[in-house]
């Protein structure tokens, strides 16, 4: 009978005749030798079938004398030495313990696979290519998904950015025609422009609509259209479909990169949410931002004195977040994820794995970066001939949509609205639904890739899977949570900037001369409000945390000396919103304090007695 054997070297398994039993045979795939274990299986039935002894009479009061021990065991069936388990006659290793049926012990392989707890590493580069594409075939829907998402975000968001290009042009072309015209009354000095009424009673000056009978100090007609509402709603849409094509991204690359790690291999079926994405996209924006803080301040400092030269450095620091790009999605998708937004802990995971992820790195350049990389190329490379022609094309269109379909007034706002933007959007469309299409396989390719990647690697990542329930968290991930906040911060402001617009338009009406600081007044004010509002239903929310604790993975709830906290209410929320903005007043002392303190708490913590600490299993 044919004795099967497995090669050290590669893996390769041997068939060869009984006669070969406790001598070494030379492997036909690389030449190495291979010892051939045991004894024929013949050679050892014949010895215990000469040393079993004659079967004696029965003896009728014996109701066990006819049984025969020799016989109890079942021959039939192949077991492991190790674990005693059946196994089939082509296995080669137990697949429920590892040990190599032949011989008893665990091969190297498995001797790896016991102290690192996972593959060989070694075999990532040999299983990544088949073990991804084999993904891909299951899930190829997923790159028609990814097609149709990011070209209609991209599309959307390029959209809402030229109809801003629109409405800026416009409106300071017609701000600057009005202060030709009111030239005597008018005069723009940098930034500013001031409104100067002249001596007598009853003197007034018309200016942009609004007479004005006092003084007035307005922005130049460069910044002015910044600042006012059609051009703050454009620049919130161009953001919020920008944040959607970051977000599907951060989705399905943590989506896929857990199902891989949990050995599963399918996607649970998710259906598409618009506003978590609108969430996550903050992350896609915010994790490289924070991780390139120090470096990016660096650049800033130059681009302060050559911005070309800023540009390039900052553009030079940001390849390495793409290089730890592997390892930080397998953070990102565990439950604490808050060592992927640190550049210290990056950066050793990147040396402990270097070899890999520069192998995943190359692969991802040549797969999907190559493709929109040619294509940026070559439209900044042909941009001073590609614009006219763009434009000549699009003027093409709309004289004859406007002779064929309805006659409207070149230049007008109902043409934009009814013709250029339907086109630019339907052409940006087309175009982005080819170049994603080209590498939305090669996504979804490489995002297995990446959760092969953490699991052959899982002992070299530096990967927190859980805390102690309730434990409070330090300065660091707080701080951390608080850039991410700062980003979402920002976005308020911008909204509560639009609210303030619209008061100074509506104050502007009757002619107020403090119209503009009536107008920052109350848009500081809702910009306080809204802020407190963001904080409050976040830490009182389900999550019980704002969108940069929750991306960290701690959580607010009362210090009331409960085994089990419980979570602060919508009150105590606002209370503890209050007390952070007199943190701040402190010169940020009180923020700092939890540096010092032994139960780590924050000024405003210890004022409304609650804790932030680490996510519990169920909170």
């Amino acid at each position: 009978m044919p004795i099967k054997v497995q090669c050290t070297e590669c893996q390769t398994v041997l068939s060869v005749s009984d006669q070969a039993s406790g001598k070494a045979v030379k492997c036909r795939q690389c030449g190495g030798r291979v010892k051939v274990p045991g004894v024929a299986a013949g050679t050892a039935a014949e010895a215990s079938a000469k040393a079993r002894p004659a079967r004696k009479a029965q003896d009728p009061d014996d109701l066990f004398g006819d049984i025969n021990l020799n016989q109890v065991e079942d021959t039939k069936k192949r077991v492991c030495p190790g674990c005693a388990n059946p196994v089939r006659d082509e296995d080669i290793e137990c697949p429920k313990c590892g040990v190599t049926v032949a011989t008893g012990v665990l091969s190297h392989r498995q001797r790896i696979r016991r102290e690192r707890k996972g593959p060989p590493p070694e075999e990532f580069y040999r299983d990544v290519w088949g073990n991804a594409w084999k993904f891909f075939k299951k899930h190829w829907t997923y790159a028609i998904r990814t097609t149709l998402i990011w070209s209609m975000c991209v599309s959307m968001a390029l959209t809402c950015a030229y109809a801003l290009n629109f409405y800026v042009t416009r409106r300071q072309a017609s701000l600057e025609e009005m202060v030709q015209k009111e030239r005597a009354n008018v005069t723009v000095i940098g930034d500013r422009m001031y409104i100067k009424i002249p001596e007598g009673k009853g003197n007034k000056v018309e200016f942009d609509g609004k007479f004005y009978q006092q003084d007035a100090s307005l922005w130049a007609p460069h910044i002015l259209p910044w600042q006012e509402p059609p051009a703050v709603f454009w620049i919130a849409m161009t953001v919020a479909f920008s944040l959607g094509f970051g977000g599907w991204f951060w989705t399905m690359a943590t989506t896929i990169t857990n199902t891989t790690m949990a050995g599963e291999k399918r996607v649970k079926r998710f259906t598409f949410d618009f506003f978590a994405n609108l969430t996550l996209g903050v992350r896609f924006y915010a994790w490289p931002t924070v991780l390139m803080l120090p470096f990016l301040a660096v650049a800033g400092g130059v681009a302060a004195l050559n911005p070309l030269a800023g540009g390039i450095v900052a553009a030079v620091f940001m390849i390495f977040p793409i290089l730890v790009l592997p390892a930080a999605v397998v953070h990102m998708a565990q439950k604490y994820s808050y060592r992927a937004w640190l550049l210290y802990w990056m950066a050793r995971d990147f040396g402990r794995s270097i070899g890999a992820s520069l192998y995943v790195f190359m692969m991802m350049l040549f797969l999907v970066l190559l493709i929109p990389g040619g294509v940026a190329g070559a439209v900044a490379a042909t941009s001073q001939r590609l614009v006219p022609w763009l434009q000549a094309q699009e003027l093409a269109a709309t004289d004859w949509l406007s002779s064929n379909v309805m006659a409207l007034e070149a230049g007008g706002n109902l043409r934009f609205l009814l013709f250029q933007m339907p086109l630019i959007f339907s052409a940006s469309f087309a175009f982005f639904c080819v170049l994603f299409g080209l590498i939305s396989c090669q996504v979804i390719f490489m995002m297995r890739v990446i959760g092969l990647y953490g699991v052959y690697f899982r002992t070299d990542l530096s990967i927190v899977n859980e805390f102690p329930d309730f434990e409070r968290a330090t300065f660091g991930p707080r701080y951390l949570a608080f850039l991410v906040d700062l980003i979402i911060m920002v976005l308020l402001t911008g909204v509560g900037m639009f609210i303030g617009q619209m008061f100074g338009f509506l104050f502007s009406m009757y002619g107020w001369s403090f119209a503009g600081q009536a107008a920052l007044g109350v848009g500081g004010l809702a910009s306080l409000i809204l802020w407190g509002m963001y904080f409050s239903f976040g830490e009182s929310g389900s999550a019980r945390a704002t969108l940069g604790k929750w991306s960290i993975g701690i959580v607010v709830m009362k210090d009331d000396g409960l085994p089990i906290p419980m979570p602060v209410s919508r009150d105590l929320a606002f209370k503890r919103a209050a007390s952070a903005f007199l943190s701040v007043l402190t010169l940020f002392i009180g923020f700092l304090s939890c540096l010092w303190r032994e139960d780590r708490k924050a000024m405003h913590d210890a004022m409304t007695k609650t804790k932030v600490v680490w996510q519990p299993e169920t909170t």
